[in-house]
């Protein structure tokens, strides 16, 4: 799992019922993203191993693992809607690793704000597309103002009824 996932959020869960666990869990499944409760002393085992860095201010009290994928905003974005959900008091980032940087809570608790991965795509597309927009206004608008023109001409000379003659 930590080979698989783009980033890892570390948080303390304290007095989450069983029914909170699931809805977390139902959350992140649905951004591609998991958590995980292990035991510190594994995880750090499974991390060194790896060559991952390993966030020891973070690795405090009972911790979960929330293994984040390749979209990293949706599975934040769960995360942050859980804690508004629960409290912070009770779910409480602790840190995170991306990539090969240790994360502290406040940058783990940002990555919320990133985008989504559809998101990121339509602005991608709009990038793409806004110039191919600019370039057809530019192309049609003399038809537009001849149009414009014509149809002013019309309502000076008499209106619709005019027009219908012609």
């Amino acid at each position: 799992m930590i080979e698989k996932s783009h980033a890892i959020v570390l948080a303390q869960y304290l007095g989450l019922t069983v029914q909170e666990m699931q809805s977390l869990r139902g959350g992140l499944r649905e951004a591609d993203a998991r958590i995980v409760v292990a035991k510190k002393t594994l995880m750090k085992r499974a991390l060194n191993e790896l060559d991952r860095p390993i966030p020891e201010d973070a690795f405090v009290g009972p911790i979960g693992f929330v293994f984040l994928g390749e979209d990293i905003g949706a599975g934040a974005k769960a995360l942050k809607a859980f804690v508004k959900e629960v409290g912070k008091e009770r779910f409480i980032i602790t840190g995170g690793i991306l990539g090969e940087t240790i994360l502290d809570a406040a940058a783990a608790t940002s990555l919320a704000d990133l985008p989504t991965k559809d998101v990121m795509r339509a602005s991608l597309i709009g990038t793409i597309v806004a110039p191919m927009t600019s370039l057809l206004g530019a192309i049609s608008a003399p038809q537009r103002d001849i149009v414009g023109v014509l149809q002013a001409r019309i309502d000076k000379e008499g209106g619709a009824e005019t027009a219908e003659a012609a």
